[in-house]
């Protein structure tokens, strides 16, 4: 357990499901765990890696009671950062903000309009794109 780890800085390929279930360990091993900061690389379409599972596939049911801050580098608006975004609403009850740092080539709007419709635990919790 990590029970002083309150900040993180991960570098994460979010279309891996591998990296995202031992990111997943991770945040269940931080129960303090207030700042979580994200590079989303490599920039990949998720055609080239069908094979791998979406994180709306993923079954745990977590919970983050600490996180206050998510921010997520070189975010490219692609369905599989959409859903790690969700899951974050869906886990994080006192979560403020979301910020995003937008590197996308998809189109921007209908990403903000996916993002906006996410439902989310933390009934304050605001998405910042950048």
């Amino acid at each position: 357990m990590f029970h002083r780890l309150e900040n993180i800085y991960l570098g994460i390929c979010i279309w891996d499901q591998r990296q995202i279930s031992a990111t997943c360990s991770l945040f269940q091993n931080a129960p303090n765990l207030k700042m979580l900061e994200l590079w989303s690389y490599p920039r990949i379409t998720w055609e080239q890696y069908q094979d791998q599972a979406s994180i709306q596939e993923l079954t745990r049911e977590m919970q983050m009671d600490h996180l206050v801050t998510a921010n997520v580098k070189h975010f490219g608006g692609l369905n599989y950062e959409v859903d790690f975004v969700a899951k974050l609403l869906s886990w994080a009850p006192v979560l403020e903000e979301v910020k995003l740092e937008w590197k996308g080539e998809t189109d921007r709007s209908m990403v903000l309009t996916k993002l906006l419709a996410l439902p989310r635990v933390s009934p304050g919790a605001k998405i910042i794109v950048t």
